[in-house]
């Protein structure tokens, strides 16, 4: 027989240690308009709810519910932050890496209905390498809140299109 040392960690039942999937609310195309003014805010991650946790982000999706028409569409999924995770529709989102989970095209003109997962961009290279840096995880914020934007745009006039995405992430306690 051996002494044991107890490394248990006593509150761990109050931490999601499996991948769980979040999903955005449906984004309409006309709700964005068909310039880059307007950002779909579809995730952010406030300390106030996440904690000191480390969200890693094991799948990203674009679902297209409705093909996107009007123009040539570009829809990308990116990295933002808010001021605070009270800012709502209307309030400022800053840009910090427009593509950083879909780069242009991963989703083709978007016409086509269906669920759209990266094939390229700065997330999708990180996690095939396995690499766990700052690339493929979310430090949760209070203040500049992390957030995952959408960007529709169109050289047009768009018509139609609705979409929502999903992330299956990790929440990783850092004790």
């Amino acid at each position: 027989m051996s002494i044991m040392v107890d490394a248990r960690n006593p509150a761990q039942r109050r931490y999601i240690y499996q991948p769980y999937w979040i999903s955005s609310k449906e984004i309409t195309a006309l709700s964005l308009g068909s310039d880059e003014t307007k950002i779909g805010c579809m995730f952010s991650f406030p300390a106030a709810k996440y904690g000191s946790n480390v969200i890693l982000i094991e799948k990203i999706c674009f679902q297209i519910t409705e093909g996107f028409a009007g123009g040539t569409i570009t829809v990308e999924l990116g990295t933002y932050t808010i001021a605070t995770d009270i800012i709502t529709t209307g309030g400022t989102i800053t840009l910090v890496d427009v593509d950083y989970y879909f780069e242009h095209g991963t989703i083709g003109t978007g016409a086509s209905t269906g669920y759209f997962f990266p094939l390229v961009s700065a997330w999708r290279t990180a996690r095939a390498a396995c690499t766990w840096g700052a690339a493929a995880r979310i430090t949760p914020a209070d203040t500049d809140v992390p957030c995952v934007g959408l960007e529709v745009t169109s050289n047009g006039t768009m018509t139609a299109g609705m979409g929502r995405a999903h992330i299956l992430i990790h929440e990783l306690p850092i004790l």
